[in-house]
């Protein structure tokens, strides 16, 4: 007796670990996981049909899962689970699979007990009005398999029934702790799944802010922008009326963009080549021979991902605040490289140059960006992390240079 109580106990371990990968398994299963989202009717079948095929294995293999009872466990878990939905097409399953393997008069047996299951199950459902705790459903596994165990013992051999094999009372113990367990895997997932939902829609939120965020900074960047351009046509009506012209129309085509290009986007690095050398063509004819442009590009970063006028936003502060304030010839470089964490971009002027102190005043703490640099710089920890900030690097009559990097 002492051994058969061992066996039995050693069993009972072995197989709380099979019932226990079985719970974690149905949680990840996405059937199971639109059920908790309230699944469509198609997708509740799906799921008890599930069910049924686990439960079949009782069928297929009888006492294979003892001191469990496999069939019942599972369509108490199916009406906790769904109702009638879910533990239907699972009760149907199994009494397909007893009729296939051992004729109608057992599997009618198996059908009239998994039926009374659902039943007593349902009632406990109906008693609590809502979803069931792990002690609820440790409860309820216990007393449908005491059922399920009155009806085999009991009520069929009334009927001139016998059904095999004989379960003994230790299903009772062993249905109940695996249920219970089984529902505390169960509402685990749900609590994570619910975390799950609640960290995207926290994620959707952060994506929102920041897209607004990167709409406001690039408001700034326009009216900044013209602002400039127009002062520096206006220094040409007197001088050149004919240059002044041009520089318009070169404008006329610049303003166009700003109205095609979407405020929450990022470009092509090609489109916002194109952008730059058109305001360097204002620019030039601006300032004549004094300033020259130079590009350095490499080949394959024209269908990078940038954020649209970041270059421009460089070259016009370099123009500005480099050129403008120097008394001979000057000239900006702009240069993109790839390398193996990213892609460096960098727009060099030999121009004015800065002291530490005025480097340090191009991107102040603020919390409301007042211009160019500083809107820029912001953006691009917005989409891209700290990493890809402006850096500044610059002497006193001998230019700046300023850069930033980005993933590619």
């Amino acid at each position: 007796m002492a051994t058969n109580w061992l066996d039995t106990f050693n069993a009972f371990i072995e197989d709380t670990c099979v019932v226990g990968t079985v719970a974690y398994g149905l949680t990840r299963t996405k059937a199971l996981a639109a059920f908790f989202e309230g699944s469509t009717p198609e997708k509740r079948t799906f799921l008890g049909l599930l069910f049924g095929l686990l439960a079949s294995t009782e069928v297929v293999f009888p006492g294979d899962r003892s001191p469990y009872v496999f069939h019942t466990l599972i369509i108490c878990l199916a009406q906790f689970a769904g109702g009638v939905d879910v533990s239907l097409p699972a009760i149907l399953t199994v009494f397909a699979a007893g009729l296939a393997l051992h004729g109608p008069s057992e599997a009618i047996q198996t059908l009239v007990v998994l039926i009374a299951v659902a039943l007593l199950v349902e009632g406990f459902r109906k008693v609590w009005h809502r979803a069931p705790s792990a002690l609820l459903a440790g409860v309820a596994g216990g007393a449908a398999q005491f059922l399920a165990l009155t009806i085999r013992n009991s009520v069929l051999p009334l009927l001139g029934a016998q059904l095999l094999p004989p379960y003994s009372i230790t299903t009772v113990m062993a249905n109940s702790f695996g249920l219970f367990l089984i529902t505390i895997v169960w509402k685990d997932a749900q609590t994570r799944l619910k975390s799950e939902q609640n960290r995207l829609e926290a994620e959707h939120v952060r994506t929102l802010l920041i897209a607004a965020d990167l709409a406001a900074l690039r408001a700034r960047i326009r009216p900044h922008f013209l602002f400039n351009t127009l002062t520096a046509i206006a220094a040409l009506c007197d001088i050149d009326p004919h240059k002044a012209q041009t520089a318009v129309m070169k404008l006329s085509q610049l303003m166009r963009r700003h109205i095609e290009v979407d405020t929450i986007s990022l470009t092509t690095v090609d489109k916002e080549l194109e952008y730059v050398r058109t305001y360097v063509e204002i620019q030039q004819v601006r300032f004549g021979k004094k300033a020259k442009v130079a590009f350095d590009l490499v080949d394959d970063i024209g269908s990078l991902q940038i954020p649209a006028f970041s270059i421009q936003t460089l070259v016009e502060n370099s123009f500005q605040h480099g050129l403008e304030k120097s008394a001979g010839q000057g000239s900006i470089r702009i240069v993109i490289r790839r390398y193996a964490r990213g892609v460096i971009y960098a727009v060099m002027d030999d121009g004015a140059g800065m002291n530490p102190v005025g480097i340090q005043a191009c991107i102040p703490d603020e919390s409301v960006p007042r211009h160019g640099l500083v809107i820029v710089d912001k953006e691009l920890r917005s989409l891209f992390g700290d990493r890809s900030r402006l850096r500044i690097l610059s002497q006193t009559d001998k230019g700046t240079t300023v850069a930033f990097r980005t993933p590619g």
